[in-house]
């Protein structure tokens, strides 16, 4: 019997019932004696990494284990995903877009930056990715939007279109992201507002994209790696 293991954060990082552990026994005494493990994750960094540590433990006890890569765990990933977001958001020549990913704040976000390369190369010039933490934060972030909206110089400045690149609904969009309460922490929009730029706001995660579901989430497909 073959079965997908889903892992996030929040089962790679759960203890009892919840555990990533505790998750692979259920499958093992319910008679599965495949997986496929696809990390819900954005990159390919600490938490996919201790996801395959743990898991490749399991190996003598499975027939086969199966490993998916993160969205952005490749380069034929990032493509792939970059195709994928320009159809579902279109990015309109009326607007700037900024992309906001997690990060890391021990790593390089490298896969963020050559997720904006791709995009790049493919003719959509007129978006970033940022990271809330780690390199390519807000700060980074206000001094590329200044040149190319004309805060810093004589242009009718444009909107910026603010999208979330995160799979699940979660307290990185509601608060992180585009959070309005005065907290001690001012939400990645906050900042943004309040250095002069328009934004428009789209909370939305990624599982809400139906082409993202088809070919990320869906139970019979297998990752590319």
């Amino acid at each position: 019997m073959r079965r997908t293991l889903y892992a996030d954060y929040k089962m790679i990082n759960a203890q009892g019932y919840l555990s990533l552990e505790n998750k692979i026994e259920e499958l093992l005494a319910s008679g599965v004696d495949e997986i496929l493990v696809k990390p819900v994750l954005m990159s390919d960094g600490y938490e996919a990494k201790k996801l395959r540590e743990r898991v490749s433990v399991y190996k003598g006890r499975f027939r086969k284990i199966e490993f998916g890569f993160p969205v952005l765990g490749t380069l034929e990933n990032i493509n792939s995903f970059a195709d994928l977001l320009i159809k579902e958001i279109g990015f309109s020549s009326e607007f700037e877009y900024c992309l906001v990913g997690h990060g890391s704040k021990n790593g390089s976000n490298r896969e963020y930056f050559e997720l904006s390369d791709v995009l790049h190369s493919k003719g959509i010039l007129n978006v970033e990715v940022a990271c809330l933490t780690g390199e390519g934060n807000i700060n980074s972030y206000l001094e590329k939007a200044g040149k190319k909206t004309g805060q810093s110089g004589g242009e009718k400045p444009k909107g910026i279109q603010v999208y979330p690149l995160l799979i699940n609904l979660g307290v990185h969009i509601r608060q992180d992201i585009f959070g309005t309460d005065d907290g001690e922490e001012k939400s990645f929009v906050q900042i943004l507002e309040e250095n002069g730029f328009s934004v428009v706001k789209n909370p939305v995660p990624l599982s809400r994209f139906e082409s993202f579901k088809a070919r990320y989430l869906d139970e019979n497909t297998k990752l590319p790696n």
